[in-house]
């Protein structure tokens, strides 16, 4: 809600806000119903129950009921499901309560209906008056004169209504939340500037600047709350995606999406909540237990003013030096000090409140707009925003798997959860309907139905999923529990987790089945007390069910000569084997559970995937004793082998032991394979330099960039290289188009810059020159936010040459023989070309 001023309060009755509390509490049950009935149909029915007592209360918010409701729809048995006619029509009157009724002192409503947002954002004048009705503090409207003067309609409609008092910053929010029902609200916010600016001038027509000033500060009673008021923001019940998937293209399967996606890193430990009030900070775990003497390290670089007052949705995760332990490990360091010595670091994912704005009811594309524009250059090792490497924007399901597969390799993920980028932050619920997760292997939450214990203390429970709607319990045998109906899966035996009959379990299964009774669940193996209160869907299980389900993924393990691969269903498979660049040496398999007998079918699936494997480590090999080679060796006389094996093993042992076995003679073999390097006599090696740089030339292809947000708003890329700074000036519209240039390719109209105007760091970090040459730059980039291709070139736009930039869809560089040197583009001959078009 706006953070003050909102219009009833200036009324002697508490009626007006009656009716609007119960529009506001029945919008969000009804539509979160109609969207998802398994589970918000009970929200919706409870209140309809509590409408039939209202209705036949003899208090006054009854009689103003009982003249837009129905009787006979009020206690139609049909209005209890949320997606019948009956129950539509009875939303339909509470709408027309809201809007018409005559206890509301709402002019626009009263005059515009169901039609306010269609209207301002249609008319800048109307929305004008809405502004100066929603800041002042009296009930009159701007004197007709000064519309007059400007050739606009006088205020007809604000006249005699008490003003809403406001923060103007607000103002957008209040629209969308009290006039947004089903409307098209993508304008509000876009049409409110130029609405402010005309109120401005019309305004000032009868009016000074120090009368404007008064109107629009930000005074004490609109700004600034109270340190109690502050104080009183609550713990917010942290959203959890609603639905799992098991592969990208079990997507297709569920319905209400927008079709733009942010991919984000679900993390491998606790869920947490920061809070920061005037310099005040406090942490809690997902379920409200205050850790911040825990947290002292996080709390403290919160406590920084550039934070501002803000509420961030987080994970928290336990290091041992840089080495990620599990979510195990950081509940045994939190609640039981187990590690000493073991560092506990925040990666902030969402933000729910920024600078006193509460931004839940926004868009997730604002809010990680915010995040990545305004916070993420303020990540430090102890408290982290996201980054292009942790999280992506996506618009089709193909982008979807490549970013998730590329997120899933990193250390700390447990997998990736998929949300919708028109979400908002669902307050009261715990699972949000517009988001997904997808792990790396399967687990499960289910629901403890029986419990039976052992003389050994070993426990085994009946489990179960739902609960069950209407229609799944007369397809189902179900099992009831407190009232509840749900569908019995399977059993989990001999565990030594202790917990209730009607407490929620995860475990870890090897197999789903479908039968004529429901779904079985296959050597169920409890692993963990999860953060969640529901069980799983019987869509869920139904998904897992599926045939066809080979989308292979792997996880190389620490242990010598063995490979766990996994298809993401039935259980994973250690493969007793031996890879070097040679190839594959199979010793058998480490078990003989389903995934065992499954992987020889599937051998030349998950053998390509290790050959990839082999592929890139190899490359990584090369780049490190290219570069050695290249600073060690300038006078190529080269080095011998043996010298080069010692610095492998120093630096990058790993790869040593896996391309070569520690073997000189291997890596000799391995050296003369690539025409990266020249062999000399006597086993001597130097690199080629004309893999790294044109023949002839001294000048480096690497150096370091900065992006930088511009004084005018536009962006610099600033590069570093060969004792040169060179710059080039992007023109955008605003800071979501930093991720449209970086992340979706879009295309932006860019010069040759002389003198830098930077104002803030965006990101930085490595750079590499392509093809250069008159008319065409290309550059790979490697920071913290954007690791990418980007290239420059002079395109004709509207019949005048132009440089336009864009990131490459290919990330693949071009060819060597396409660069012509021209490195530093102050001698291009294109240089003077500008971006703005005559």
């Amino acid at each position: 809600m706006p953070h003050s001023g909102v219009f009833f309060r200036k009324k002697n009755t508490g009626l007006a806000k009656r009716v609007l509390d119960f529009y506001e509490d029945i919008r969000y049950k009804y539509l979160s119903a109609k969207e998802d009935p398994k589970e918000y149909g009970k929200q919706w029915r409870s209140s309809v129950k509590k409408i039939r007592n209202d209705f036949d209360g003899l208090s006054n918010f009854t009689t103003e009921m009982k003249r837009y409701l129905d009787e006979e729809i009020v206690f139609s048995k049909s209005t209890l499901d949320p997606e019948s006619h009956n129950a539509r029509e009875l939303y339909a009157s509470i709408k027309k309560l809201r809007y018409n009724s005559d206890e509301l002192n709402d002019p626009f409503a009263k005059q515009l209906g169901e039609e306010v947002i269609a209207t301002l954002v249609k008319e800048p004048t109307i929305y004008a008056m809405f502004i100066h009705y929603a800041l002042r503090t009296h009930a009159h409207s701007i004197p007709s004169a000064s519309w007059e003067a400007k050739d606009l309609r006088p205020d007809a409609i604000t006249e005699g209504a008490m003003g809403l008092d406001l923060r103007m910053g607000d103002i957008p929010i209040y629209i969308i939340e009290h006039y947004g029902d089903d409307k098209d609200t993508s304008k509000v916010k876009s049409k409110f500037k130029g609405a402010l600016n005309l109120l401005r001038e019309v305004y000032l027509i009868d009016s000074n600047e120090e009368d404007w000033d008064k109107l629009v500060a930000i005074d004490i009673k609109k700004a600034e709350k109270s340190k109690d008021e502050k104080s009183e923001i609550e713990f917010i019940t942290p959203n959890k995606p609603m639905y799992r998937i098991f592969e990208v293209n079990d997507i297709k399967e569920l319905k209400g999406f927008s079709g733009e996606w942010l991919v984000q890193e679900k993390y491998d430990g606790i869920r947490i909540q920061l809070h920061k009030i005037d310099n005040k900070v406090k942490i809690y775990t997902y379920n409200k237990k205050d850790i911040t003497d825990k947290c002292k390290n996080v709390a403290e670089k919160l406590k920084a003013k550039k934070f501002g007052d803000s509420i961030f949705d987080a994970e928290l995760i336990l290091y041992d030096n840089d080495e990620p332990l599990h979510r195990a490990d950081t509940i045994a360091h939190l609640f039981k000090d187990k590690y000493k010595d073991a560092t506990l670091k925040a990666k902030v994912f969402d933000v729910l409140n920024h600078e006193g704005d509460n931004l839940m009811e926004n868009p997730l594309r604002e809010r990680i707009n915010t995040l990545f524009y305004q916070l993420s250059q303020h990540s430090s090792d102890e408290l982290s925003f996201p980054s292009k490497k942790n999280t992506r924007i996506a618009d089709s399901l193909q982008e979807i798997e490549k970013y998730s597969k590329d997120i899933m390799d990193l250390p700390t993920s447990e997998g990736v959860v998929i949300k919708d980028l028109e979400s908002t932050y669902y307050v009261g619920a715990k699972k949000n309907p517009k988001w997904i997760k997808m792990k790396k292997y399967v687990d499960l939450d289910v629901i403890v139905l029986e419990k039976k214990s052992t003389k050994s203390n070993l426990y085994s429970y009946s489990l179960g999923v739902g609960p069950l709607t209407g229609e799944e319990a007369r397809e189902y045998n179900g099992t009831e529990l407190n009232g509840v109906t749900y569908l019995k899966v399977g059993k989990a035996l001999n565990t030594k987790e202790n917990v209730d009959v009607g407490d929620i379990v995860r475990v870890k299964v090897d197999e789903v089945k479908r039968s004529n009774g429901g779904y079985s669940l296959y050597t169920a193996k409890v692993i963990e007390i999860p953060e969640v209160d529901t069980p799983e869907k019987v869509i869920t299980l139904d998904l897992l069910s599926k045939e066809g389900r080979k989308s292979l993924k792997y996880d190389v393990q620490d242990a010598l000569l063995k490979y766990t691969i996994t298809d993401g269903v039935h259980g994973s498979a250690d493969i007793i084997m031996k890879s070097n660049y040679d190839g594959f040496t199979i010793y058998g398999f480490d078990g003989d559970s389903l995934m065992e007998k499954n992987a020889l079918v599937d051998i030349d699936v998950w053998k390509q995937q290790l050959t990839e494997i082999t592929k890139a480590k190899s490359a990584e090999a090369r780049v490190f004793i290219k570069q050695y080679l290249h600073k060690e060796d300038e006078d190529e006389k080269g080095i011998h082998v043996a010298n080069i094996m010692k610095v492998c093993k120093e630096n990058i042992p790993n790869l040593t032991e896996d391309l070569w076995d520690n073997d000189t003679k291997k890596l000799q073999n391995w050296m003369n394979d690539f025409d990266d390097f020249i062999r000399l006599p006597n086993k001597h090696f130097t690199a080629n330099k004309d893999k790294l740089i044109k023949e002839g030339s001294s000048e480096s292809k690497t150096g370091e960039f900065k992006l930088l947000m511009r004084k005018d708003k536009n962006i610099e890329l600033v590069i570093n290289v060969n004792d040169k700074t060179l710059l080039w000036v992007i023109d955008i519209e605003d800071a979501e188009d930093i991720f449209n240039l970086f992340g979706k390719s879009g295309k932006f109209p860019a010069e040759i810059g002389e003198v830098s105007q930077a104002e803030k760091l965006l990101d930085k970090g490595e750079i590499t020159l392509g093809a250069q040459r008159h008319g065409y730059h290309e550059y790979r980039i490697d920071g913290n936010k954007f690791d990418t291709r980007l290239h420059f070139r002079v395109v004709p736009v509207k019949e005048q040459d132009k440089w336009l930039v864009w990131t490459g869809v290919k990330q693949k560089m071009l060819d060597e023989s396409k660069d012509e040197g021209i490195w530093d583009i102050t001698d291009d001959r294109h240089k003077k070309l500008t971006m703005q078009i005559a």
